[in-house]
């Protein structure tokens, strides 16, 4: 697996939308530095890749400034090759070119970007522009199909208990070539794996268990490697986990937890 990061060409800062042309042009650069890391990903054996959250576009926007840069994107269910169908949807040139690179390299790629969904103006909770906008993970296999998407929710923002109703979303399931896999998205939390709580996932029976406070613990002591990995986007000021002089002790502990997970489960890899 390769798990990829670059510094993204951001756009000009504008309280006005630019055209959906300019907006175009912008993402085509950045996806211009994910194809060289793509290549060299499947060049060195890679079967996937993770790319950053906001690699496309930057972040600094408003709901109406990044309303351009936003493409409709389906449920994976539709059975849909953007390579080879790039107009089924709409105007979707971004999905059809990462479509296109995972299939050209035989890799399955994980990217991020904004899907819209037009929304019933009678509606209480549909916004004025008459779209739900969302942060959105997708993936595309081998063979450029779109075989998973994740909409990042905000109210995990807000979660500050394990109230099934509020925190969270269930997580996204994929058919692949890997023995499991999973896509979610998720804010600053002091709850682990709400994710996982809402959706009943059973994490290798018998042997772990997810507590009610979203806490993962070993039912019987030392097993085996658990491989996890987390993407890192910018720091959110309201996370409980993070103080305003900046990250606080307890977020270092998790990060060099994680770090100490992983690099013992890759031991165990290689040693396999």
């Amino acid at each position: 697996a390769a798990v990829y990061e670059h510094a993204v060409i951001l756009p000009n800062k504008t309280e006005t939308p630019v055209s959906q042309e300019d907006a175009l042009n912008l993402m085509n650069k950045n996806i211009d530095i994910l194809e060289t890391a793509i290549k060299q990903a499947a060049e060195q054996g890679a079967r996937i890749i993770v790319t950053p959250e906001d690699a496309l576009y930057g972040w600094k926007f408003t709901r109406e400034t990044v309303f351009p840069y936003l493409e409709d994107i389906p449920d994976p269910q539709v059975n849909w090759i953007p390579c080879q169908d790039p107009h089924r949807f709409g105007h979707t040139p971004v999905q059809a070119r990462l479509s296109c690179l995972a299939k050209d390299n035989s890799i399955y790629v994980l990217a991020n970007l904004g899907d819209k969904k037009p929304c019933n103006s009678r509606d209480s909770t549909c916004p004025p522009n008459g779209y739900f906008q969302y942060n959105t993970n997708v993936v595309y296999n081998t063979e450029g199909k779109l075989v998973a998407r994740y909409h990042k929710v905000c109210t995990m923002l807000k979660c500050k208990t394990t109230n099934l109703t509020t925190c969270g979303r269930p997580v996204e399931t994929a058919s692949t070539r890997f023995e499991m896999f999973s896509l979610s998205g998720t804010f600053g939390t002091e709850y682990v794996f709400p994710e996982v709580l809402l959706t009943e996932i059973h994490l290798s029976p018998g042997k772990f268990e997810v507590l009610k406070d979203g806490r993962l613990v070993n039912k019987n002591g030392s097993s085996g490697p658990i491989l996890t990995v987390s993407l890192f986007g910018r720091w959110y000021t309201k996370d409980s986990l993070y103080s305003s002089c900046g990250t606080s002790n307890l977020a270092i502990t998790y990060l060099l937890i994680f770090i100490l997970l992983m690099i013992v489960a890759l031991q165990n890899i290689v040693m396999l």
